[in-house]
This record gives structure tokens, sequence and C-alpha cells, in this order.
């Protein structure tokens, strides 16, 4: 991941992290907010910053996890910040077109590190639970509406918290013990979707497809960059070039050797 280093920030930290807090930009969905944002951050008057900012093509460090970012007072000392493209005013329906379902499996790739490097639970909190000092996955409004330092309601009402989260937990599969002890029989059952279906078939062969060291996002959804992906795939291994898993291809993807 690229680190352009924000301006404001403190050096280290006071607290243990237990927070990951989910923010918008405020800014349109571009193919480089990411970095527009991550520039904002490194040279604005403003004193705020966040660790990471994504879209839907990259993610860019601008503060190091094991300093504290100024983007959510209350949950800065022991949280992690997490911008994501977009506005506070997007509806469910814009969250999730092809740019928010591109930019919510990077963002779900990021907050899923997270997870596992700092034990953070996949789960949202309630208000309650924040205020308490659990451990998981808020947003700023939360933060705000329980410290009070601050008056900022992203990532909105309508952000599909849902969806996130369960592609959070499909990143974290093979780490958690989880779905993918259940997925890893999967070769042996018969395919049951078409290439531009979406589901949980999906969901393993994209994992399966990235332990094998291909750059795909698992997000439940066979895209354009599956199809790619699995083209290159029959390629190597002398299979009909098709973008169709089909039962060979599908076979293969848990029995062939890791070249």
């Amino acid at each position: 991941m690229r680190l352009v280093q924000a301006r404001w920030y403190h050096h280290g930290r006071i607290a243990p992290i237990r927070l990951i807090v989910i923010h918008d930009m405020e800014m349109p969905e571009k193919p480089d907010t990411a970095e527009a944002c991550a520039r904002m951050f490194a040279t604005t008057g403003r004193e705020a910053s966040a660790h990471a900012c994504v879209d839907s093509n990259s993610i860019v460090r601008c503060v190091r996890d094991q300093d504290t970012a100024w983007a959510a007072p209350g949950g800065n000392a022991d949280g992690l910040q997490l911008e994501m493209a977009g506005y506070a005013r997007q509806t469910r329906e814009e969250w999730l077109d092809a740019y928010g379902k591109a930019m919510l499996g990077r963002a779900a790739h990021q907050v899923a590190a997270w997870s596992r490097a700092y034990k953070i639970p996949v789960r949202k909190l309630t208000r309650a639970e924040l205020r308490a000092g659990g451990r998981g996955i808020t947003s700023h409004a939360d933060i705000s509406a329980v410290y009070r330092r601050s008056d900022h309601t992203d990532p909105g009402n309508a952000f599909p918290w849902d969806v996130l989260l369960q592609l959070v937990r499909d990143e974290l599969g093979g780490d958690g013990g989880g779905s993918d002890d259940v997925d890893a029989p999967a070769w042996k059952r018969p395919l049951s979707w078409p290439p531009t279906t979406k589901g949980d078939d999906v969901r393993a062969w994209q994992r399966q497809m990235r332990k094998r060291g291909w750059d795909l996002v698992v997000d439940g959804w066979y895209s354009g960059a599956d199809e790619d992906v699995c083209r290159a795939y029959q390629k190597e291994k002398g299979l009909p070039e098709t973008g169709v898993v089909d039962e060979r291809t599908w076979r293969s993807a848990w029995t062939a050797p890791i070249t």
C-alpha cells in the first residue's frame, strides 16, 4: 500500500487499538478519489487525517497504524480510521452500484487485515457497546453521538453495513476457521451457479483463487474481473479459455498443484 503521509497526526498511541471507524470522504466516486483525499490530508491546514483512504481501485495509507490519526474525536486514541469515497447522503442503491461494490470489496480487505492484526471482532457496535468500551467496528456518526466532540453523520443512514461486514467475514474465512472449513471440500459439490450470478459459491471460488495468488475481491459477485482471472487461470492450467467456471475449472481450483 502506497504511503502519502498526512500532515496532522500524533506519533504513537496512548491506548490499545479497539475500534475500526468507517467514514466517508464527502468526495465524488472517481477512480482517483483515494489519492485525492490522501493529498488533501498531506497538505491541508485543517487538522484532520485518517489511516487509509479507499476508492474503487486502490487503498492509500495516510497514517501508520501505530500512530494516531485525527479523524473522529473520542475515537482517535484507540481507533483505526478508514475513509471511503462517497457522501453520507447516498442511498443504499448508490452505495451498491458497480463503483460501490468494488470499493466495498477493497475496504473489506483492509478492515479484515486490521481485524486479524488487532483481534477486533467483525461486528457493528451499538452505541451502548461503544460507550462501554467494546471492541468492534463503528461509524463516525456513532462516535459523534456517544462522545459529543464532533457533529459528523458519516457514512450515513443508508450505508450497507450488512454487505461490508459479510465481505470482511469472507476475507477472514481462511484464518477464522469458519467458512473456509466448510468450503475446503467445495470442489466435490456440483457447480450450481452460472458466471453472471452471485452467492456463496462465487465467494468460495474467489477465496480459493486468492489463495492461489490471483488478485480478486471476495464479494460474491462474478464480474468482468473474475472472468479475466478465470481465463488466465484456464490458460495456465491448459483448460479451454472460456472465462466460465465450468466443472473442470472449478475442480482444478482445489486440486491442481499451486505453482
